[in-house]
């Protein structure tokens, strides 16, 4: 695991997202996303190289409902009786309760629509998280800000004690499609339901003027001191939110 802040980890041998393992003060530990289902001898892995049981996690808090991100949930829940928690939204859709929006290829590349048609075919299903999250809830240590756009339930968790900020799919640190060039990214256009929503949501977000030091995004490396800063160059410069947007802090 690659260490990222005081209590926080990245599971680095994950290839197709990422997910991170938060330490609480109780000896609680948290794991924010549990990966796609191909890379699941990778996750328990990693658990394992820190000398973790899955049964040792107080549970996995979703980002949203995307198979990279939740196609270990049920696993996890089912095998080792840990708890998973999704916002409302993602969670009605998971248990199959709401219906699921299709993925387009839209103006993504062939690769992109691939990628959708293997979400459409196969996604996370057939879960009924343990506890359901709502804008500003708290769990584990980390502040929940709804961000619906790239799905109806994803999340932003903000963890108050080092500034980190959980972003998932909303915002991220590599090019899409394939996630393997670094680089500040929007949400992808061919895995996204609704794209204003969810640059609505961003500048929503930043607007309020919440601090974070560091991003912990759902693909690419972790953007660790000042994220805001850059993240808000950023959002300006796709013109997502106006040029005199405060930067602080």
């Amino acid at each position: 695991m690659r260490f990222v802040a005081p209590g926080l980890y990245q599971l680095d041998r994950l290839r197709i997202s990422n997910a991170y393992l938060l330490e609480g003060p109780g000896g609680d530990r948290w794991l924010v996303d549990c990966a796609h289902r191909l890379e699941r001898w990778r996750l328990l892995a990693e658990l394992r190289r820190s000398g973790l049981r899955p049964s040792d996690l107080s549970g996995v808090l979703l980002t949203h409902r995307h198979s990279d991100h939740a196609g270990n949930a049920r696993y996890l829940q089912e095998r080792f009786g840990v708890p998973i928690a999704a916002h409302r939204a993602d969670a009605e859709i998971l248990a199959g309760r709401q219906s699921r929006p299709r993925l387009h290829r839209r103006a993504g590349t062939r690769i992109a629509g691939a990628f959708a048609v293997l979400e459409n075919r196969w996604p996370a299903r057939h879960l009924e998280v343990d506890r359901v999250l709502e804008d500003g809830d708290t769990l584990g240590g980390l502040d929940v800000y709804w961000m619906p756009g790239h799905t109806p339930g994803s999340v932003f968790y903000r963890h108050g004690p080092t500034g980190a900020l959980f972003s998932g799919d909303t915002i991220v640190t590599a090019i899409p499609p394939l996630t393997i060039r670094e680089g500040l990214s929007l949400p992808y256009s061919s895995y996204t339901d609704d794209m204003a929503l969810a640059l609505t949501s961003l500048a929503g977000f930043h607007a309020r003027g919440v601090p974070y030091e560091h991003l912990l995004p759902g693909h690419g490396p972790p953007l660790v001191g000042g994220a805001r800063g850059t993240v808000l160059a950023f959002l300006e410069e796709e013109q997502v939110v106006p040029a005199d947007e405060e930067k602080g802090p």
